[in-house]
């Protein structure tokens, strides 16, 4: 007789074992778990290589997964009723659609609520297989290394090159975008570099591979020209930086210097060395050509910021941004409790531009820096779902980092994941990624590790011996 608590009857583990749920669905359907993994890599490998692409595998893998809910149902139970986070997201899906009621554009609002709908699904699609999420960062950074290419040939060749879409041009000077939106790309880098340094833990090919997909990625978010994705790596950096200080020296007081000299790997050595002849060549090559580019959009900023501050010129870029946060303003006041509503952002703005100005308003505006959405996740859950749209995007947010830092049965755990939620946090507060698929499924994956973390352990690394699928009881 089995003596463990943590399993029933008939050999399923009882509802409130995340770890005890995820291993008995790989072992009722152990094919079907290597599929479902590979799906879901390909999926990541599409996901920066065109809307379209991405939303054919992403199909294929939901369907896929949703097929073997005969044997990962009692673990998808745990996520969907036993994780605050996803009851969370659930609201927040709610109080939008709740939100159309109101709305003056529902149009609009379907496309919005359609990229929302992405949250639970994604969070259903990873958690089954999050055991092998190191694989989904490698396929994620593959086709990141694949858009790299493809900007640089816009880069290079211009409206010449095969693969330049019609986001590259002169509308968007300075930009290449690769195959996507030029911010969707951005996040997808952002993403890419802060987990990819969890990959690269063990041996030294590990860590050179690492290494060269993450000088792809950053080759990608430079000549994106995403300057708020720019700034959302420096925040990541400066929230890495406390943790990888604090570890540099405790291993540091753990060994000795000779233990330290007697540990060095020839082999490792000659890795570094040669990643060394070749990388750093390659990034001063960079740093030479795309060089430019980065003062330009940073120059021009600050120039289009200045003058929407002082003289209330919003005809450039970042100026209009700042036109949002006015905007938002005044609509948060105007509809606190309700917000504007679903997808009429840009009507209820451009009633506010065309409103004649008070009395002693001083100097009128140059342009009018009306956007059609707020580019920001926190502007939008302000001017459009009002105060309890920004409540359930905050919860979400703070859910995660104190995920971050708790382990099974409460135990307290090292922030791993921190500068990633950081970056991200950051670049959707600088942007409105929550309106794309792209940042949409780069959270809900960095969800999913670490709500996988927090629930059901550091996920296995270990390899089962392969064995047929079989009917669990």
């Amino acid at each position: 007789m089995n003596s463990d608590p943590s399993i029933r009857a008939g050999g399923r583990p009882r509802p409130d074992d995340a770890r005890g749920l995820l291993a008995w669905a790989r072992e009722c359907d152990p094919r079907g778990d290597r599929a479902h993994a590979v799906l879901v890599a390909l999926a990541m490998v599409a996901l920066p290589l065109g809307t379209t692409t991405f939303a054919i595998m992403f199909g294929i893998a939901l369907g896929y997964s949703l097929l073997r809910l005969w044997a990962t149902g009692p673990a998808v139970g745990y996520l969907l009723f036993r994780v605050p986070l996803v009851a969370v997201l659930a609201a927040l899906l709610a109080w939008t659609c709740l939100s159309v009621l109101w709305s003056v554009d529902r149009s609009q609002a379907w496309d919005e609520i359609a990229i929302l709908r992405f949250q639970v699904p994604a969070l259903i699609l990873f958690w089954p297989v999050i055991d092998r999420w190191r694989s989904y960062v490698l396929a994620l950074s593959i086709g990141m290394a694949l858009a790299a290419l493809i900007q640089v040939g816009q880069f290079v060749l211009g409206e010449s090159w095969p693969l330049a879409l019609w986001w590259h041009g002169e509308r968007i000077a300075g930009r290449y975008p690769g195959m996507l939106h030029p911010n969707s790309t951005a996040v997808l880098a952002v993403a890419t570099i802060f987990l990819l340094p969890h990959v690269a833990r063990g041996r030294s090919p590990r860590r050179l591979r690492a290494a060269v997909l993450a000088a792809a990625a950053l080759l990608s978010l430079v000549l994106t020209g995403s300057r708020g994705c720019w700034i959302a790596a420096i925040a990541g950096l400066l929230a890495s930086a406390p943790y990888f200080t604090l570890r540099a020296l405790a291993a540091r007081r753990a060994q000795s210097a000779p233990a330290r000299a007697g540990r060095i790997d020839p082999a490792a050595e000659r890795l570094r060395r040669i990643a060394l002849v070749i990388v750093a060549p390659g990034v001063i090559a960079a740093g030479v050509f795309i060089g430019p580019v980065v003062v330009s959009r940073v120059s021009s900023g600050v120039s289009g910021l200045r003058a929407a501050i002082e003289s209330k010129d919003y005809t450039g870029d970042v100026a209009a941004r700042w036109r949002q946060i006015e905007i938002t303003a005044a609509l948060l006041r105007e509809r606190p409790f309700t917000g504007v509503g679903a997808g009429s952002f840009y009507v209820a703005a451009r009633e506010y531009v065309q409103a004649p100005p008070a009395q002693g308003a001083g100097t009128a505006p140059r342009g009018t820096g009306l956007l059609h959405h707020p580019h920001s996740a926190l502007l939008y859950h302000a001017a459009v779902l009002g105060l309890p749209g920004l409540f359930l995007l905050a919860a979400t947010w703070a859910m995660l980092f104190r995920a971050d830092r708790a382990g099974p049965d409460g135990a307290r755990v090292r922030p791993t994941f921190t500068p990633a939620l950081a970056a991200l946090l950051t670049a959707f507060v600088l942007d409105a990624h929550n309106l794309s698929a792209p940042g949409t499924i780069a959270a809900m994956l960095l969800a999913s590790i670490i709500l996988a973390r927090r629930y059901a352990g550091e996920p296995s690394t270990t390899k089962s011996a392969p064995h047929a699928s079989m009917p669990c009881a």
